[in-house]
């Protein structure tokens, strides 16, 4: 008799495990302890490993993660407890939003013609960022009797978040470019023979034009996007906060306030993952180009009508 065993590989186990943690953290920190720009940090972390995690079980039915979900949430409510109707619908929109995003992304790798990674990690993220914003909406709503940030706040928030998560990237830059200077600032008496100096110096040419031209293209590119969006971000900003805060209180106008607090929101949280979704498709093609996913074509059967 032969016994069949599902085996996991060691992708599904690592990145499973971490985004298990990742949303234990965002639910402690956001529904047990009420610290809203933490739990961002571990939002954004989710949003991280979920899309690898995804990879590993996208030919799961999303019928079945709809129904963890279901089950999960019930669990959260009795933490929660009923009677804060707006913060369990802060709830149901996060846990909405991972069956929307496993959603897109199953439909974004099955059944296509060639993978595209970057479709693949750019996908969720509009509909991430329109859920997630509303679910934060209804958590201030529910649990601050007054609006507790500003506007300086919140642009605060989001550079310190895109700072924590591209420090090591552009450390590692600065290591190379520092390493490679000391290399080649190398007196000619400590080079062994002209061959070698002139192999150095052709080295030296190519890392200095390849550090200058990632510095240039995170100048013009990245940097300038980043502080444009946050110059009107935060206009726009200033313009909506004094509204809201004007019909904040009054409970008869809460739809507005809803509305309002998402149109703040959104500029400042769809930044971060702009940065995010960067970060997930840089270290995708890290692991692919170690072996550590391969890319496999099959021939399948389809069906045409004439």
């Amino acid at each position: 008799m032969i016994e069949n065993k599902v085996v996991y590989s060691r992708k599904f186990r690592f990145f499973g495990i971490l985004s298990i943690l990742a949303y234990a953290l965002l639910f402690s920190t956001l529904f047990l302890h009420f610290v809203a720009i933490t739990s961002m940090l571990f939002v954004l972390l989710f949003f991280l490993f979920f899309h690898f995690f995804y990879l590993e079980i996208r030919k799961l039915p999303i019928k079945y993660l709809l129904f963890l979900m279901l089950i999960v949430s019930c669990i959260e409510w009795l933490f929660i407890w009923y009677s804060y109707i707006l913060l369990i619908t802060s709830l149901l929109c996060i846990n909405s939003w991972i069956v929307m995003l496993a959603y897109f992304l199953q439909d974004e790798s099955r059944g296509k013609i060639r993978f595209s990674s970057l479709g693949y990690f750019n996908v969720g993220g509009y509909i991430f960022t329109v859920f997630i914003t509303i679910g934060y909406s209804f958590f201030v709503l529910g649990y601050y009797a007054k609006f507790p940030f500003t506007c300086q706040t919140l642009s605060d928030a989001s550079s310190r978040v895109i700072h924590l998560f591209t420090n090591p990237v552009t450390s590692s830059v600065e290591s190379i470019k520092t390493n490679t200077n000391a290399v080649f600032n190398t007196k000619i008496k400590d080079i062994a023979t002209i061959g070698q100096n002139i192999s150095l110096q052709t080295k030296q040419s190519n890392y200095s034009m390849f550090i200058q031209q990632f510095n240039t293209y995170k100048k013009n590119i990245i940097d300038q996007t980043l502080k444009d969006n946050t110059a009107v971000n935060m206009g726009i900003c200033d313009y909506l906060l004094w509204q809201m805060n004007q019909i904040y209180e009054n409970p008869s106008f809460k739809t507005s306030v809803i509305l309002l607090m998402f149109l703040i929101f959104y500029g400042f949280v769809r930044i971060v993952f702009w940065v995010m979704t960067g970060i997930a498709f840089i270290l995708f093609k890290v692991l692919l180009a170690s072996k550590a996913y391969h890319i496999k074509t099959a021939l399948k059967e389809v069906e045409d009508l004439e």
